[in-house]
């Protein structure tokens, strides 16, 4: 149920997204004849919070994921109405599942993550971002499952270690506060030939933040 709700929210996101991009009449080019500069719509500086969902999985090819629940802050930097520079903390839980003799595992990690993102707004409703995330590592756990008997395991240290990667982000903007967005996230690190845990993930990320704070517009 919860998988066809988030495929369910995923399908509706972009159709606002192609909607969007459809309306030429939206286009920040068409509207700005005089370029990019800053107005009451487009502030300077902008402090974004809110939770995010996570379908993260291994490169192992073995393992299936799991949604979790995380979330963080964004702070972006204008450049112009068009190009936005932000940086982010987010704390990032990750999940998933697969078998180990005969029996179902289920690692839970948990990371904060810090994106940098160059942000490009070439509609009023419509950003895409790219850059890069440096994910630390926490802590985690697995726990084991085996005829009804659950055992739980806290790994130790130097199994999973920090990452970095890359960031694709697409975001719609629903109203002058809200900003719905999803990411596609991958990240990697080389781990022991002899150690069954990888470091490689990847997956998507969806979130709603909200702008709890912005640069007034100076005259």
């Amino acid at each position: 149920m919860i998988k066809k709700v988030y495929y369910f929210v995923m399908f509706y996101f972009f159709l606002g997204v192609f909607t969007s991009l459809a309306q030429g009449g939206d286009l920040l080019i068409q509207q700005y004849s005089k370029g990019p500069g800053l107005d009451e719509n487009f502030s300077k500086w902008s402090l974004r919070i809110g939770p995010q969902v996570n379908r993260i999985n291994t490169d192992l090819g073995t393992s299936s994921p799991t949604l979790t629940l995380g979330g963080g802050a964004e702070l972006e930097y204008r450049l112009s109405k068009t190009v936005g520079l932000v940086i982010g903390a987010q704390y990032n839980p990750i999940s998933y599942s697969y078998f180990e003799d005969d029996s179902i595992a289920t690692d839970r990690l948990k990371y904060i993550s810090y994106p940098l993102i160059l942000r490009l707004q070439p509609t009023a409703k419509v950003s895409f971002g790219l850059g890069l995330v440096y994910q630390a590592y926490m802590s985690g756990e697995k726990r084991l499952e085996k005829e009804d008997i659950q055992t739980l395991t806290e790994y130790e240290n130097e199994i999973f270690r920090n990452t970095i990667g890359a960031n694709v982000q697409i975001a719609h903007y629903l109203s002058k506060p809200f900003l719905v967005y999803i990411n596609f996230r991958w990240v990697r690190r080389t781990s022991p030939a002899t150690q069954p845990q990888t470091n490689n993930t990847s997956g998507f990320q969806m979130g709603i933040i909200y702008r709890l704070w912005k640069s007034k517009l100076r005259s």
